[in-house]
């Protein structure tokens, strides 16, 4: 059993794990100085516009979801936090960064200030979440597995045994020809945000979702099923592949503030201020 399990899983991880390669993280953030975005002539200066050229220069960038000015080492100190994914959400920023400030839709017609550096965020057109993963199993493998008397939805139990710490709850059980199966596997695999999704995709391709009682049925040779589970990899809070998550980015009190002499320092609960 274990043997040809493993057989039926190594393409959907495969395609999975290649999938995950070419992702990115939810937000793309870069500080730009003051006197950069003054001097552009194509925007006539101005802190909102600059965002084309941004737009225009890294494709990747998306929507705009966050403009921000501040202290030259505050903004790139916290660009850097988002693009390295240690912020849950953009607007987190001002409650590390104490002297960033947001920067609304008439104040982004003003010209940039030299003094200033201003931190532009997106979303990344790169991106793709992993709530799901999904398995497509060729009807005799299904049921061929003495184990679950070749029934269908028993087939469940032998994915998540092989794979507990992969595989969660089913999602949804289907079935259909093998290339509608495989089409739907390696869309749900490639990155999909929400069950909608999956059915999107199981009505454009042709597959039938299987109930409880169909599913109970001893499966078709000329059928393949696929079996869609909630990723436990997934980390929904931080957007991120990573399992048992227990900590990740920046402490909770992490704090950076520019005092009056113009310094930035950095401070954390039970730890002195240092300069950065």
């Amino acid at each position: 059993m274990a043997q040809l399990t493993r057989k039926v899983l190594l393409p959907a991880l495969t395609l999975f794990l290649l999938a995950l390669t070419g992702t990115s993280y939810k937000y793309a953030a870069n500080c730009v100085s003051g006197t950069i975005v003054k001097g552009l002539e194509q925007t006539q200066g101005r802190i909102g516009l600059y965002v084309m050229a941004l737009q225009t220069l890294m494709p990747i960038y998306g929507n705009l979801v966050l403009m921000a000015q501040g202290p030259a080492p505050q903004c790139g100190t916290a660009a850097n936090a988002i693009n390295l994914n240690l912020l849950n959400e953009p607007m987190d920023v001002f409650k590390h960064f104490k002297n960033m400030t947001q920067i609304g839709a008439l104040q982004s017609l003003q010209k940039g200030n030299i003094h200033k550096g201003y931190l532009y965020v997106f979303r990344s057109k790169g991106y793709a979440e992993y709530n799901w993963i999904a398995d497509c199993v060729p009807g005799p493998i299904v049921k061929g597995l003495d184990q679950t008397g070749g029934r269908i939805a028993l087939y469940t139990m032998a994915l998540t045994t092989i794979l507990p710490g992969l595989f969660g709850d089913l999602v949804y059980l289907g079935e259909g020809n093998n290339s509608a199966c495989v089409d739907m596997m390696n869309s749900i695999n490639e990155g999909n945000s929400s069950v909608v999704s999956i059915s999107k995709v199981k009505n454009n391709m042709g597959m039938k979702q299987i109930g409880v009682l169909q599913g109970l049925k001893v499966a078709d040779n000329h059928k393949s099923y696929i079996y869609v589970f909630k990723n436990k990899m997934w980390n929904t809070t931080n957007n991120i592949m990573i399992p048992g998550l227990k900590e990740y980015g920046l402490p909770a009190d992490f704090v950076m503030v520019e005092h009056k002499n113009g310094t930035d320092h950095t401070d954390t609960a039970g730890g002195p201020a240092h300069v950065v």
